[in-house]
């Protein structure tokens, strides 16, 4: 089953519609989760005609920013379980499998002063359910300075206070393929800024369920955003067969890392995930 996410900057513009319906077309997603719809909820929840989407779950934004549109295929069962200016929070079943799992879809908040409302928030969602959980969105936030590509340097305490979040939720990165950045602010020269503000985090049980999830930033000239495309079909491995380890650049910055490595290198084979690092930081 492939998931959209996508910062649109706005579905009041034609040619993000277009775009939009371009992406379904493309990749045949079985949900798609818009931030930042700019319109009112009647507006947004029309899109699921062109989407064929039927099922919709909106929330407004704040002023004439934000705004969140949820669309899933209706031959899934989607229970709400809580939904905000900044997060959808459902249970998910495939009609088809005995399969149910929980994915939350976020929004996050803009304001860097105010970005700690938002992990609160996240961390107030931990125990809603225990069923296997993946989170997706634009979070607003990096988690490593490895991500963003600028003349300046990014806050070490936000990247932190962002990280800090996803570990007591047992949420873990999963990786993309791509460019290594979702966000483009388009500017010129020394004033451009890259980063990779929107992700997949899942918890360890959504991971063994759809061990082979792949992360995939797509391109848009439409939105200063990358869609990006969840894959997560359920994995058939054989009786007895090992999950594949996967290399994280950002374990370097550990001490126990050789060590862990020399015990795993016979048993199990390695995929590398190479982030680029920008060599000027």
């Amino acid at each position: 089953m492939n998931i959209l996410s996508w910062n649109c900057r706005g579905v009041g513009r034609s040619r993000i519609v277009q775009e939009l319906v371009r992406l379904v077309r493309t990749y045949n997603p079985k949900i798609v989760f818009l931030s930042e719809t700019r319109q009112c909820d009647e507006r947004v929840r029309n899109l699921k005609w062109r989407l064929g989407l039927r099922n919709c779950l909106t929330a407004k934004g704040v002023g004439k920013g934000g705004g969140l549109g949820l669309f899933g295929d209706e031959n899934l069962d989607v229970e709400l379980l809580s939904i905000g200016e900044n997060h959808v929070d459902v249970l998910v079943k495939e009609q088809d499998k005995d399969l149910k799992w929980r994915g939350t879809f976020v929004y996050g908040e803009p304001r860097v002063q105010d970005r700690h409302l938002m992990w609160e928030r996240l961390r107030t969602l931990k125990n809603k359910s225990s069923a296997p959980w993946v989170m997706i969105g634009d979070f607003n936030e990096a988690m490593w300075s490895f991500e963003y590509f600028s003349q300046t340097r990014r806050r070490e305490k936000q990247m932190k206070d962002f990280r800090d979040v996803l570990s007591p939720c047992d949420l873990h990165d999963l990786g993309f393929s791509g460019v290594p950045w979702t966000y483009n602010n388009k500017q010129e020269g020394e004033r451009n800024v890259r980063v990779r503000l929107d992700r997949a985090v899942a918890s360890p049980s959504w991971s063994d369920l759809f061990s082979d999830a792949q992360v995939v930033h797509l391109m848009s000239s439409r939105s200063d955003h990358c869609p990006i495309l969840l894959k997560a079909e359920v994995a058939t491995r054989e009786k007895g067969s090992k999950r594949c380890f996967r290399y994280e650049i950002m374990w370097e910055r550990m001490d126990s890392l050789p060590e862990v490595i020399k015990q795993t290198w016979d048993c199990r084979p390695i995929i590398c995930w190479n982030y680029p690092v920008n060599s000027s930081q």
